[in-house]
């Protein structure tokens, strides 16, 4: 049996969430979570509110982080995450996927700790591809801190 990897989907464009749901639903393996903005994200990670059923809301393996977002952007997000978190949260990988390819915008991403930065392309076939392979990669071919971290 292979091992589900769970992904946490940080983005606030409906399309986006769609594409990226309709690609991981054709694989079994791939456990797709979302929240709207920066903040849902904390709030998911550190289990609070509706987010406290682990069994609902797993630690995710991955998250996949969009930058341009009302509330907590993304690289405040990053900032909290690698600055304030809990525990082991902060070993899990983060993706970011935005729609700037801005060179200031990959810096600062990088420079805030994402461990991934990926332009989403306007062309729907390369989106897929695209999601596609971050996938497989991120759940076949890549070792990532256990699923359920311990928080300290």
């Amino acid at each position: 049996m292979v091992a589900r990897t769970t992904f946490l989907l940080v983005e606030d464009d409906a399309n986006d969430v769609f594409m990226v749901e309709h690609e991981f639903n054709q694989f079994p393996h791939l456990n797709l979570r979302h929240v709207s903005d920066g903040q849902e994200a904390v709030d998911y990670l550190v289990g609070t509110g509706e987010f406290a059923d682990r069994s609902k809301y797993p630690i995710p393996n991955v998250i996949l982080l969009d930058l341009k977002m009302p509330r907590l952007n993304g690289f405040d997000f990053l900032e909290w995450f690698h600055s304030e978190s809990p525990g082991e949260l902060r070993l899990i990988p983060v993706v970011v996927m935005s729609s700037s390819a801005l060179p200031e915008d990959v810096k600062r991403a990088y420079k805030l700790g994402a461990n991934s930065y990926m332009t989403k392309p306007v062309n729907w076939e390369e989106f897929r591809v695209r999601i596609k392979a971050l996938g497989i990669y991120w759940s076949k071919h890549i070792e990532t801190p256990n699923g359920t971290p311990t928080l300290r």
